[in-house]
C-alpha cells in the first residue's frame, strides 16, 4: 500500500488508525435498504392483486348453492375485500415507484459528481 514517496511514519499511523477503527466495533449498516422497500412493495402489489381478483370472481356468483337465494352480506364482504386488495396494490406500487426514483436519482447524482470531477481535472491540468 505504501509508495516510495511515503514518509516512514505513515505506515505506523495507518496501522494505528486501523486499530482504533477496530476498537469502535461500528457496523456499516444495511447495504441497500431501498432494495427491501422494492421487494416489500412488489409483494404487497402481488397480494393486493390476488385479493382483488379473487374477490371479483367470487362476487360474480350471486346465488347460494343450497337455496338459490341472493346474499348481499357476502357481496359486501367481498367488495370490502376487493377494496382492501386495491389499497394494498396502490401502496405497493407507491413503494416500488419511490424506490425506483431514489435509485435513479442516486445514479444521476453519482454520474454528475463524476462528470464534475472529470471537468475539474481538465481545467486544473491545462
Amino acid at each position: 500500500m505504501s509508495d516510495a514517496t511515503d514518509a516512514p511514519g505513515d505506515r505506523g499511523r495507518l496501522d494505528e488508525f486501523h486499530q482504533e477503527v477496530g476498537k469502535l466495533r461500528a457496523s456499516g449498516g444495511r447495504a441497500n435498504p431501498d432494495r427491501w422497500v422494492f421487494r416489500i412493495g412488489l409483494i404487497l402489489t402481488i397480494v393486493g392483486l390476488a385479493f382483488t381478483v379473487v374477490s371479483f370472481f367470487l362476487t360474480g356468483k350471486p346465488y347460494d348453492t343450497e337455496g338459490g337465494n341472493l346474499h348481499q352480506s357476502n357481496h359486501i364482504d367481498l367488495v370490502v375485500s376487493a377494496i382492501f386488495g386495491l389499497t394494498l396494490t396502490f401502496i405497493g406500487l407507491v413503494m416500488i415507484t419511490i424506490s425506483s426514483f431514489k435509485r435513479f436519482m442516486r445514479y444521476w447524482l453519482v454520474r454528475l459528481i463524476y462528470e464534475y470531477r472529470e471537468q475539474t481535472d481538465r481545467v486544473v491540468g491545462s
